[in-house]
């Protein structure tokens, strides 16, 4: 059983799970040529970390309604899962094998992501992950997404873990920002942005085989312990 104050760890879902960047570029795609609407900069939507409404309003910049954004969102997501559903997904490598290591040290685990609850739900159970997570958090399940720290912040209440307490696994920069905004150290994975692109996190790492949890861990007590202190220790570096 694993004790609160042994930390705990919140995932984010696309790009740090499962690879999937791929995936919603396409899916985003073909809806996109089926309506008439421009896609630019296809390869930055996939792995952007936002809402498929926000994608919508905000970078796409669609000429729709809400209502309509909503149904076109509906439409990509559906398309997204059916691919899913027909051939699979791949994990992040390392990421069976951290989420394995963590298990064993009693380490408690959950998801926090701004995807739809379909897409959490089926990507967990496309990787047989499901009973690993005991709290997932999905970007309906909050009022705000990120980079507020609202989905963060209830998946540590839903761990029962104190936020100071918890690390992120994020390859956003909009995650990184939600996770600190949270009070919560993170760990920025390459797989979707450049180092730069990601330079506010703690951390980073080109996906999981480099990481080991009681190390992470250990780091982040330190950084707070050091931030109690005063001494301007900075939890900050690179593999």
């Amino acid at each position: 059983m694993a004790h609160p104050q042994a930390g705990a760890f919140i995932f984010d879902l696309d790009g740090v799970i499962v690879d999937s960047n791929g995936l919603h570029v396409a899916s985003w795609q073909v809806v996109a040529e089926r309506h008439g609407f421009a896609c630019p900069h296809p390869e930055y939507i996939g792995k952007c970390g936002l809402r498929t409404r926000a994608v919508i309003r905000e970078l796409l910049r669609w000429p729709v309604s809400e209502e309509e954004a909503d149904r076109l969102g509906l439409e990509k997501e559906e398309l997204y899962r059916e691919w899913i559903r027909r051939d699979g997904i791949r994990p992040i490598p390392g990421v069976l094998d951290f989420l394995a290591a963590a298990r064993q040290l009693g380490i408690l685990c959950a998801v926090g992501s701004s995807a739809p609850r379909e897409n959490v739900d089926l990507c967990l159970q496309a990787l047989a992950l499901t009973a690993w997570f005991p709290v997932t958090i999905s970007g309906a399940d909050v009022q705000r997404g990120k980079p507020a720290p609202d989905i963060f912040l209830q998946a540590a209440a839903g761990l029962g873990v104190p936020p100071a307490q918890c690390v992120v696994f994020e390859d956003a920069p909009a995650g990184i920002a939600a996770a600190h905004a949270a009070g919560m150290k993170a760990i920025g994975i390459l797989s979707s942005h450049t180092r730069d692109e990601l330079a506010g996190a703690e951390r980073l790492a080109p996906d999981f085989t480099s990481l080991q949890p009681a190390a992470v861990l250990a780091l982040a007590a330190a950084a707070r312990h050091s931030a109690a202190a005063g001494s301007g220790l900075q939890f900050h570096f690179q593999p």
